[in-house]
């Protein structure tokens, strides 16, 4: 029996949960209805009262989204990884460089080639050029017993200011190397200035090493010799050398070591001694002409031609050059440079050993230099080539070839300084007192000893 009841107490229970799901589901569902109406209803009133469609307005929206999104975040987001990052040498044209480049690339460009002929040239240097083409014959130096077979060579080169002579050093004509023997091949760079101007002071030669260049390429020296006196006049036999023997050889030159060059002379470079059967050793500077001006045998290294020994005078006749210069008295060159003095108008040249006059091929007067046999005092032609410069030399073709060249000082007033030779005075040539014996290698004694008083024993 209370089975019974328990039963029916349970079953009632269930058929009542049944009762309250089936009254509540209906008004869940009302509800949702309900909700979606209230939405539509407010949707189509907004529609009505803003007088847009829905899509227009959520596209507006989305525009205001992207005009206001951050543009430096969204380039660097999508920028591409191989395009390249422009740098300052992007402004570089490789293709097509800048004229600054190209103006700098060198301070002293080439305008010419070798030539000899260039239009570009003063009239007095074109084709004076020796050694510049391919048939050249050896030469030979006669003090070996060898055929050295050497050749000249020049090759031209030219800028706005300068000629650029390069050379071997080797004359166009058989040649002596004599003691210092022997020449050699010797790679050479003279820079000749092609616009020279006068200056306002004199510039003295180095008083040993080249001071100037033949057309040949082979430098000229100046009139001392190793030991400190004149070359030449100890070739003439003014004084006997006894501190190192030196001989000049064919055309007032020879080699000291490799390197070959001229004291004097150097005349012999326009010589054809084949046309007149005769050979190099018979050489003499007696063979120029008289009547006509000498030509160009070089230049100096402020630019000035250098002519042979005759040439147009103040007056502008032709006649051979004379010096100005002059051995002091007593002197006889054994003490080089400072064994001569100045005297101007003593000849046809100045201190320099130059002169304005007119010159073959240009009819105004040009300043020039000339190579002197003779000085207006009667003696040999000291300084032989030149002693200073009228102009401004360069300085670069200093000590090319030999190490005791030093270049000068521009000073006026004599030669007081120069390369200051007066600080060491050389050996005087002669003696106080006659020497019991005469000097080495000469029977009799230098006449201007036989004043001297016998040497006490």
């Amino acid at each position: 029996m209370n089975l019974i009841i328990l039963f029916g107490k349970t079953q009632g229970f269930a058929f009542l949960i049944i009762a309250i799901f089936v009254i509540l589901l209906p008004l869940a569902c009302m509800s949702e209805q309900n909700d979606e109406v209230v939405e539509e209803i407010v949707t189509e009133q907004y529609v009505t009262s803003s007088g847009i469609e829905p899509l227009d307005e959520i596209a507006k929206v989305i525009e205001d989204i992207v005009e206001v999104e951050p543009v430096p975040t969204l380039v660097i987001s999508i920028q591409p990884t191989h395009v390249p990052i422009p740098s300052p040498t992007v402004v570089i044209d490789v293709a097509e460089p800048s004229k600054s480049s190209v103006e700098i690339e060198s301070p002293d460009p080439i305008i010419a080639k070798s030539g000899n002929s260039n239009t570009n040239v003063p009239r007095y240097m074109k084709d004076v050029w020796l050694c510049t083409g391919s048939d050249i014959e050896p030469v030979d130096d006669l003090t070996t017993p060898d055929i050295e077979d050497y050749k000249c060579s020049i090759t031209l080169e030219y800028t706005e200011g300068f000629a650029i002579v390069r050379s071997n050093g080797i004359p166009n004509h058989d040649y002596e190397s004599g003691l210092g023997c022997c020449a050699a091949e010797v790679s050479y760079e003279w820079k000749i200035p092609l616009n020279p101007e006068m200056s306002s002071s004199l510039t003295y030669a180095p008083e040993r090493g080249a001071i100037a260049i033949s057309v040949n390429g082979v430098p000229f020296f100046g009139p001392e010799e190793g030991p400190g006196g004149d070359a030449v006049a100890l070739h003439f036999e003014y004084f006997v050398e006894d501190r190192q023997p030196i001989v000049l050889g064919l055309c007032g030159a020879h080699s000291a070591g490799t390197t070959f060059h001229y004291h004097f002379d150097g005349n012999c470079i326009h010589w054809h001694p084949k046309s007149e059967g005769l050979g190099w050793k018979d050489w003499h500077v007696s063979f120029l002409r008289e009547d006509q001006a000498s030509p160009v045998i070089g230049f100096a290294f402020d630019g000035y031609p250098i002519y042979g020994p005759f040439g147009n005078d103040s007056n502008n006749q032709v006649k051979e050059m004379t010096s100005s210069y002059r051995l002091k008295q007593g002197k006889n060159g054994y003490g080089g440079i400072n064994d001569w003095e100045y005297v101007e108008r003593l000849g046809d040249l100045d201190e320099c050993n130059g002169i304005t006059s007119k010159v073959l091929g240009i009819e105004e007067e040009i300043y020039h230099y000339h190579a002197s046999k003779k000085s207006g005092s009667g003696e040999i032609g000291f300084p032989y080539f030149i002693l200073c410069y009228r102009g401004v030399p360069e300085l670069s073709n200093m000590n090319q070839g030999d190490s005791q060249a030093q270049p000068g000082v521009g000073v006026q007033d004599g030669r007081q300084g120069v390369n200051n030779m007066m600080s060491n005075p050389l050996p005087r040539g002669k003696p106080d007192c006659l020497p019991p014996n005469p000097p080495p290698d000469r029977d009799n004694y230098p006449r201007d000893w036989l004043d001297l008083e016998p040497c006490e024993q």
